[in-house]
């Protein structure tokens, strides 16, 4: 029989580096996700029913506290009930507020784009990972105040809402890239570039969230 001819595969090693990114904010981070209570309401069978039950146990404090990404999660199961003053001002202080690895990363594919570096993201997207437990990035900060204002929306009472604001605040970002595309430097310029004209968090369209780096590990 004719010996049939084998072709031997081999692959290529993908060089991968490490480093952190340090960076820090310009002005006030802006953290606001959808709070438990609207949580509640959007799975709820009986919408109506939910909004009456949620608008006669308005927890304040549980809108502050569940608006957020936590590093350790929240240290409770009935958050309606047990969400307090005395349990927020706790977890600042042994907890960490985060912003999300999933919209940092897309914001430095848009910059990629917006500064005409490529004509897409995709190249960048395959060649750079934050490496973020839960896909969160805690903060560090020096101060934490609520913005607390009436919103009109198109239907409808206007509605109370509370905007988590803090100010002198710091991220450490883990970040695995290779290299055959972007350099380090190319990276971290267009971190840089993500950092000046696109920002994290909410209100980016009204300036808040805006960054810069200031070390690289």
């Amino acid at each position: 029989m004719p010996n049939k001819k084998t072709e031997e595969i081999v692959l290529k090693e993908i060089k991968v580096e490490h480093a952190t990114i340090v960076i820090e904010g310009k002005g006030d981070l802006v953290l606001n996700k959808m709070n438990a209570s609207n949580t509640r309401q959007l799975l709820a069978d009986d919408r109506k029913a939910q909004a009456l039950w949620e608008s006669q146990h308005k927890n304040k404090w549980e809108d502050i506290i569940t608006s957020m990404h936590w590093r350790d999660g929240i240290p409770v199961e009935d958050t309606n009930a047990e969400c307090t003053e005395e349990l927020f001002y706790q977890m600042l202080a042994t907890n960490a507020p985060c912003i999300t690895a999933f919209g940092l990363k897309k914001s430095w594919g848009q910059a990629v784009v917006r500064q005409e570096i490529d004509k897409f993201s995709t190249k960048f997207d395959s060649a750079v990972n934050i490496v973020a437990s839960g896909g969160l990035i805690p903060i560090k900060f020096a101060e934490w105040r609520l913005d607390e204002r009436l919103m009109s929306p198109k239907r409808g009472a206007p509605v109370t809402t509370r905007l988590n604001h803090f100010v002198g605040w710091t991220a450490e970002i883990p970040v695995e890239f290779t290299t055959n595309v972007y350099s380090d430097t190319e990276i971290a310029t267009i971190v840089n570039y993500a950092g000046f004209s696109l920002g994290i968090g909410s209100g980016r369209s009204s300036g808040y969230g805006r960054y810069h780096i200031v070390d690289i590990k």
